[in-house]
């Protein structure tokens, strides 16, 4: 099972650095966005990140509907996806897709956030 939280842990990190770099890259409309390994890469990644995941919950036999925090993780992973979705879809004004990226960023922070506390409140529960 640790491999299995390694490999998890490593596609989160790999998952959100390349998030970071595609929505730099969209801010400053440089030609790397529109490469085919850019376009590629995270559907790859977030495959792998998501049946680790599920692997992971099996494994441990966590049920959304028993865990708060899960179910927070998974509400935070759909709003990630549409702010995702939003920010780099060209058609829509810049000004829109950067607010999509900053908001698909701190959902990423929450989610991270609600993973390690153990705690469906994340980073919230310090405000």
């Amino acid at each position: 099972m640790e491999a299995v939280k390694h490999i998890h842990l490593t596609f989160v990190v790999l998952s959100v650095l390349g998030f970071l770099a595609r929505g730099l890259w969209m801010i400053v409309e440089s030609p790397l966005l529109k490469a085919k390994p850019v376009k590629i890469l995270p559907h790859i990644i977030d495959t792998v990140l998501l049946v680790s995941a599920l692997v992971l919950a099996v494994k441990m036999g966590l049920k959304p509907s028993e865990h708060p925090w899960l179910q927070a993780k998974i509400a935070g992973l759909v709003l990630y996806i549409v702010f995702g979705v939003i920010a780099f879809k060209p058609t829509r004004p810049k000004k829109v897709r950067i607010i999509a990226f900053i908001l698909a960023v701190t959902t990423v922070a929450f989610i991270i956030s609600a993973a390690f506390s153990k705690s469906a409140a994340g980073f919230f529960a310090f405000l």
